[in-house]
């Protein structure tokens, strides 16, 4: 059975309650899974990105697979 991949972008200030979805990627495997979600994090200053995993190429039936956290991009506005 074949599963595709998307990464999700967060934007996200504990201080301000700012959770927001930014950017969609879809994930190349045969590329290294991390490389590739860093690049994303670097491309929309995201502290977040969460991989979800579908087993239908429409990506409707989407379970989160992985999430990564960027402490480089976290919000500082409260310091």
């Amino acid at each position: 059975m074949s599963r595709y991949y998307i990464a999700v972008t967060y934007d996200v200030c504990e201080h301000n309650n700012l959770f927001e979805a930014m950017s969609e990627y879809h994930l190349d495997l045969s590329i290294d899974l991390y490389k590739q979600v860093r690049e994303f994090a670097k491309m929309d200053v995201a502290p977040v990105i969460k991989v979800f995993e579908s087993v239908t190429r429409d990506l409707k039936e989407l379970r989160l697979y992985k999430e990564y956290k960027f402490k480089e991009y976290e919000c500082s506005c409260n310091q």
